[in-house]
């Protein structure tokens, strides 16, 4: 069973994933960090990205589970698949 890592403040289950990867610079962004964060609150996934060199610029999209277990399993998913595309798994909170 999928656990989540701690509560916030409002008393909500919370699980957080942070991924970095170097930029392949194909977009003129070579030798910059890519950065991919997850956050799991209750049954919402909160997913951000952007360059790590530019947080105020990342973009952002929020889905809505059935369930909170169906949200750690979106999560996750997505953390093996950017994994898979080289990103490092850098923090798990």
């Amino acid at each position: 069973m999928l656990e989540y890592s701690h509560t916030n403040r409002k008393g909500n289950k919370m699980k957080k994933l942070i991924l970095v990867k170097n930029s392949d610079g194909q977009r003129g962004a070579n030798g910059k960090k890519k950065i991919y964060e997850i956050v799991v609150v209750d049954n919402r996934v909160i997913t951000s990205w952007g360059k790590a060199e530019e947080l105020h610029k990342q973009q952002t999209q929020t889905k809505v589970f059935g369930s909170s277990q169906q949200a750690l399993w979106f999560a996750y998913d997505k953390q093996w698949s950017k994994q898979a595309k080289g990103y490092e798994l850098v923090a798990s909170l």
